[in-house]
């Protein structure tokens, strides 16, 4: 559907909890306590406003949490959604739940895509980013997901520590296989600075001479380049210096069931109390969509935001 400014939304990021194993600086808040179970959305609450999303001509979806693979029977979740009329649906994890058997379950029920957030090769700083040491495991799903066929991205968000020698260690990733390296820009949350690492960014893609290609994988904002000799795609994704507002096509869906419209803005609705009354629930939500803020504020000041609870 199109929203005021005739931008067509048709992409949700479905947050299943706000419940994550790990403690990443950028992320977390402050885990004084967590939503209750019986206060988030049962799949088949979320399935209810997939089916009117879906009307509303919505439908790409991205399963994120906190981390999604912590909630029971989110692949079952996955696969019932996959059974309505979707163009596509992936997953946002940090790998360190999977296993063989669930990529293999993923890949059964038709996974169009799992993105990887992996930000260090270097096995000690990724104990001090996430709090737990499970980058061997992680490696080791990625590398299989992709032995199976299943599309993978990596997130890498980039950091006061990012550096050349971080930048050459992620590009390892990509020389041998076809998986896809993003190096996203941190955004001014309610517990993370930005930082000016971004343009090292660029500086690296020139000294690699990495080409800019035209080619969009999948429905994120990023732009992508390719060098010489490698088989994955490097792709940025920059929500401050590269502002991509004017053709923002998603809408978030948080556990608890509120429909967030930009990362920034505290906009949106709460979905909860039209979910017994689908014609009512289609019409608030084609009412809200259409309001979407026309930009962020990011530049000028941090959001209020939590990450762990809109899943990105």
């Amino acid at each position: 559907m199109k929203d005021q400014y005739n931008r067509n939304i048709n992409y949700m990021r479905i947050s299943l909890t706000d419940r994550c194993n790990y403690t990443c600086f950028y992320c977390r808040k402050d885990y004084k306590e967590h939503f209750k179970h019986e206060d988030i959305l049962s799949y088949e609450e979320i399935l209810t406003i997939c089916k009117c999303a879906i009307q509303l001509g919505i439908t790409n979806f991205k399963i994120t949490g906190g981390e999604p693979c912590i909630r029971k029977g989110y692949i079952d979740f996955i696969s019932q959604l996959k059974q309505l009329p979707v163009t596509s649906v992936t997953l946002t994890t940090n790998g360190s739940l999977l296993n063989h058997f669930d990529l293999e379950r993923l890949k059964e029920i038709g996974i169009d895509g799992i993105n990887f957030s992996i930000d260090t090769l270097d096995s000690n700083e990724y104990q001090q980013i996430c709090g737990k040491n499970k980058l061997n495991l992680v490696l080791d799903n990625l590398s299989y997901a992709s032995k199976i066929g299943i599309p993978c991205k990596v997130n890498c968000v980039v950091d006061e520590k990012f550096n050349e020698d971080k930048f050459k260690m992620m590009l390892s990733l990509i020389k041998e296989e076809n998986i896809h390296l993003r190096f996203i820009e941190m955004m001014p949350m309610k517990y993370a600075d930005a930082n000016k690492k971004m343009e090292l960014c660029y500086e690296l893609l020139r000294k690699y001479e990495a080409e800019q290609v035209d080619i969009h994988l999948g429905n994120g904002p990023a732009h992508y380049y390719k060098i010489k000799g490698y088989q994955g795609y490097i792709g940025i994704i920059e929500a401050i210096h590269g502002k991509f507002c004017c053709s923002c096509n998603r809408v978030r869906l948080t556990s608890l069931g509120f429909l967030k419209l930009c990362l920034f803005h505290r906009d949106g609705l709460d979905l909860k109390p039209y979910l017994k009354d689908e014609k009512t629930l289609l019409e608030k939500m084609s009412e809200i969509i259409y309001l979407k803020p026309q930009a962020h504020n990011f530049e000028n000041e941090h959001s209020t935001t939590i990450m762990n609870e809109v899943g990105g």
